[in-house]
């Protein structure tokens, strides 16, 4: 299971304080950190690709991504306001507070989670005969899994904001993929089989048992950190904050899961998880942007501050050098050794490869131009970004309705390349003319 949100806000006021010299050795840190978590989560995917028949593993991947898109709604912006008011609350020695803020960003997670879980049922129970017994059953499952992985992903987020940033990863990474990994082949070596409702079943067996484990994490560093005997509550501040975070973010994750869920509805579950390996394979590609915004984001709004116009601009010229240096290597690795990398999974995943250099393709316009919603979000302009984000939501929406019919994943690939395109241009235009600021080397 996994979430991405590279270039969050959030991230720049956490490292404000922290990133000083050596960025260079902060960008290698931070990159080689995440690639190993995201090769793990891959090689899981490959592993269950391979145990599993491409029916059922097509399966697996709408439920993940239903699951993932509820997740989303789960967290409610709580995971990102985490980082917002955690360490300014922590330099106020306002210990109360974030226990406070911890507590009730628990609490909140915890019951919106379970209504998105209630709403999956409901669904499912209204639809059920539309369903094989064994997607139905994954997909109970998978609704029982959203209240545990929310739990992991708020524990993840406050462990951030307190400066635990390995501990805060290794659980989602690597403890997860790897318990999961185990589990599912101890599973296929002793039936001879891995269906979708059985790999389900062992992610939700692996997910309650990390998300005890991360959540003890917390309660142990709060404790040390942020010691108070009795918490202190601003629930209307948090969850405005929270609630104005959340809407971009999620306009971003259907942005970039509801081309899988376009595919499944109209060509079918097969060809959706095939789509989704090369969706994945691009993940790598965007490690760059993620591991650079997170280390020279915080220097940027430094200088934002200060008003070091040239010094910045010198900046994220250095910055976006740096992200293009890491992703054209990736992706001429990955676009060279693209078919063989989706022959691992297996052969039906071969008509995968022109979607994944599309997709690729626009990846890389991306990384050219990632640092455009990072200034976005430094200068305030947040209602810019949901707008941006809708509109570019919007198009991919009519693009898949247009082009899966006729050109099936390649359609897809297509319609989220587009869509990625207007967004980053726009958001590179509006930076250009607002801010007098160039979001790129050029």
């Amino acid at each position: 299971m996994d979430v991405y949100f590279p270039g969050r806000m959030a991230e720049a006021d956490l490292f404000k304080q922290k990133v000083g010299g050596g960025l260079s050795k902060s960008l290698s840190k931070s990159f080689v950190f995440r690639f190993a978590g995201l090769l793990v989560v891959f090689l899981l995917q490959i592993l269950l690709a391979r145990l599993m028949k491409p029916a059922h593993f097509g399966d697996f991947t709408i439920i993940v991504t239903v699951v993932n898109i509820f997740l989303t709604f789960s967290l409610f912006g709580f995971d990102s306001s985490a980082s917002r008011f955690i360490p300014e609350l922590l330099a106020k020695n306002d210990f109360a507070s974030v226990q406070g803020f911890a507590k009730f960003s628990y609490r909140s997670v915890a019951f919106i989670a379970l209504m998105c879980s209630v709403a999956i049922l409901v669904f499912l129970i209204a639809k059920s005969k539309r369903f094989n017994i064994g997607f139905s059953e994954g997909l109970f499952w998978g609704l029982l899994l959203i209240p545990f992985l929310a739990s992991i992903y708020q524990s993840s987020a406050i462990l951030v904001a307190m400066g635990r940033i390995k501990t805060s990863m290794v659980p989602v990474y690597f403890i997860t993929p790897v318990l999961m990994g185990l589990g599912c082949y101890y599973y296929f070596y002793s039936h001879q089989k891995l269906s979708v409702d059985a790999a389900m079943l062992i992610n939700l067996f692996c997910t309650v048992a990390v998300s005890i484990f991360i959540k003890g994490r917390v309660k142990k560093v709060l404790n040390d950190v942020a010691p108070a005997d009795k918490p202190s509550y601003d629930r209307k501040s948090w969850l405005s904050v929270s609630g104005i975070l959340f809407m971009p973010m999620a306009i971003e994750l259907l942005l970039k899961q509801s081309d899988i869920l376009f595919v499944g509805y109209f060509l079918g579950n097969t060809q959706a998880g095939s789509y989704s390996v090369a969706v994945r394979l691009t993940m790598f590609t965007a490690l760059g942007l993620a591991a650079t915004n997170q280390v020279f984001l915080p220097k940027v709004v430094a200088m934002f501050e200060s008003r070091q116009w040239m010094k910045m601009q010198q900046l994220i010229r250095n910055s976006t050098l740096q992200v293009l240096s890491i992703t054209l290597p990736l992706a001429f690795i990955v676009l060279l050794g693209g078919k063989w990398i989706l022959s691992l999974f297996g052969s039906s995943f071969s008509g995968a490869y022109l979607p994944l250099i599309i997709l690729m393709a626009g990846q890389i316009i991306n990384t050219s131009m990632g640092m455009a919603f990072g200034l976005l979000a430094i200068a305030g302009y947040r209602k810019t970004i949901f707008i941006l984000y809708l509109l570019a939501f919007s198009i991919q929406i009519v693009l898949n309705l247009l082009l899966i019919p006729i050109m099936g994943i390649t359609g897809a690939a297509i319609a989220s390349t587009l869509s990625l395109l207007f967004l980053n241009i726009t958001a590179y235009v509006f930076v250009r003319r607002k801010l007098k600021i160039k979001a790129s080397f050029i």
